[in-house]
């Protein structure tokens, strides 16, 4: 691969981490997350990991075993082999975009319990209405949106 192509990759590895860190995730992680999901054999032990994204090996290992743990990337040992190796879980995306869809509907319980909160006070409940509005739609479209993702993403 060309340099130039590795200095875009690296770029885009950035963005993408920072993207997550924007949800919640640690930039390494996403770091981790972004170079899992191009990398060439899809399969690298912390070492390398820690190696590739210029990282120290303790954050490398905290942020696989948060990774792990959120089921986004798998860890496997083989027999003879003394280093685990990780790799994407694209099947756990699926799930981490539902929750993120639900979490969304969910506000919808908060904006409700307000609105009966403000039921004798529609003055004050102006502002509340238009974010309940909202989350009423997003409540009643995301789900029929969910049902129709392509096979691909199930």
């Amino acid at each position: 691969m060309s340099v130039g192509r590795e200095t875009r990759l690296s770029a885009w590895i950035e963005r993408f981490a920072a993207h997550f860190e924007k949800e919640g995730f640690p930039l390494i992680g996403g770091r981790i997350l972004g170079y899992l999901l191009v990398c060439q054999p899809s399969e690298r032990t912390a070492a390398e990991l820690s190696q590739e994204l210029e990282a120290s090996s303790g954050s490398i290992s905290t942020n696989l075993k948060f990774l792990v743990n959120q089921g986004l990337v798998t860890k496997r040992t083989r027999r003879g082999r003394q280093a685990a190796q990780y790799r994407i879980n694209e099947k756990r995306w699926g799930d981490l975009v539902r929750a993120k869809l639900d979490a969304l509907v969910s506000v919808r319980d908060l904006t409700e319990a307000g609105m009966r909160l403000m039921s004798g006070d529609p003055e004050r409940a102006v502002r509340l209405r238009a974010v309940d509005d909202l989350y009423a739609w997003l409540a009643t479209e995301l789900p029929a949106v969910w049902d129709r993702r392509p096979s691909s993403a199930r």
